[in-house]
């Protein structure tokens, strides 16, 4: 259930890489809301910036990266935390504590050499100072939980011995083993077959009203966001170019990026070729002078190659960065 409490405001994230060609701008100036009980999906092809965007709310980027903002999550006593402000020791106890994540492949984050129930409790063992026995019992009710059968028998497995599905469920066991405010899940469905993927989505819906937390679904695919986000944000280029509410983004789709994704979703009763988006995803070495979508975009025009369009808000709470956007 939705609350209008916020659980987690980014404000102007930025995350930056030198390279040997210049500076990397993977995420621009990134400002978003999440509330208690919501789903906010953020979408976009490879290279737009939104795994960038979870491994930097989770201080997991290396050394090279510069990470600029504010993240401020609200802590279980009541107490607002800035992520980035935080020192290492303090935030490793808000990651896997407060703060959730399921990773995009199981099969290299889950230990190969560990057995998966040793895997789920040792985040109670580190984070709920339980003893052994206790932090067992909660691991193979949460096993039970994301839909295992025979949970004993399961908890002495190592990975290999699961498949792609029953891995992705013990991910989501170990993410939600401390009850974190806010899960964030980086492509948890890509490699499932499409009826695990629609188990895995049942599951991770039922899981949230039940635990109310907030959910940041990173992915690509349009029709996974169809059936599981509150809202959608679209990135491009590692910036915010489209947010709204799943209703009113599919029904008017305003930035001509988000246009492209929609019109490239297959349909029920589609006949001929999908269109597809022209062109490839722009490079962000050094700063852009104007949109950068204007390569690809075919309502483009001089004023999108030389002003930068801002994101502005339109009727119905939706956001654009477009100068077009409407008209």
């Amino acid at each position: 259930m939705r609350s209008a409490e916020v659980i987690l405001e980014v404000k102007g994230l930025t995350t930056s890489f030198q390279t040997a060609g210049g500076c990397v701008r993977a995420v621009n100036d990134l400002s978003f809301t999440l509330r208690r009980g919501e789903t906010l999906a953020i979408v976009g092809e490879s290279g737009c910036g939104k795994s960038v965007t979870s491994f930097s709310l989770m201080r997991l980027l290396s050394r090279q990266a510069q990470i600029q903002g504010e993240a401020w999550l609200s802590g279980r006593a009541g107490e607002r935390l800035n992520l980035f402000a935080l020192s290492e020791t303090a935030m490793e106890t808000v990651r896997g504590n407060q703060l959730g994540m399921i990773f995009q492949e199981p099969m290299t984050s889950l230990n190969p050499l560990q057995q998966v129930g040793q895997q789920i409790a040792e985040a109670m063992l580190v984070h709920k100072h339980c003893d052994r026995k206790t932090a067992r019992r909660r691991a193979l009710e949460l096993l039970t939980l994301v839909g295992i059968s025979a949970p004993e028998i399961r908890a002495q497995q190592y990975p290999h011995q699961m498949s792609g599905g029953m891995r992705q469920r013990v991910m989501i066991a170990i993410a939600l083993a401390c009850q974190p405010q806010v899960l964030i899940a980086d492509e948890p469905t890509t490699a499932l077959d499409v009826t695990i993927q629609a188990q895995i989505l049942r599951l991770m819906r039922k899981l949230q009203s039940e635990v109310g937390m907030g959910m940041l679904f990173i992915t690509h695919d349009m029709g996974v966001v169809a059936q599981i986000a509150d809202r959608v944000a679209v990135m491009y280029g590692g910036q915010l170019v489209e947010m709204a509410d799943t209703r009113t983004l599919f029904r008017r789709p305003l930035h001509p990026y988000t246009q492209g994704l929609l019109a490239s979703v297959p349909r029920p009763g589609q006949t001929g070729r999908l269109v597809g988006i022209p062109g490839q995803v722009e490079t962000v070495y050094g700063p852009h002078l104007g949109c950068r979508y204007v390569n690809r975009c075919a309502q483009a025009s001089e004023v999108c190659r030389v002003d930068r369009p801002l994101l502005f808000a339109h009727p119905e709470q939706q956001q654009v960065r477009c100068h077009f956007a409407g008209k």
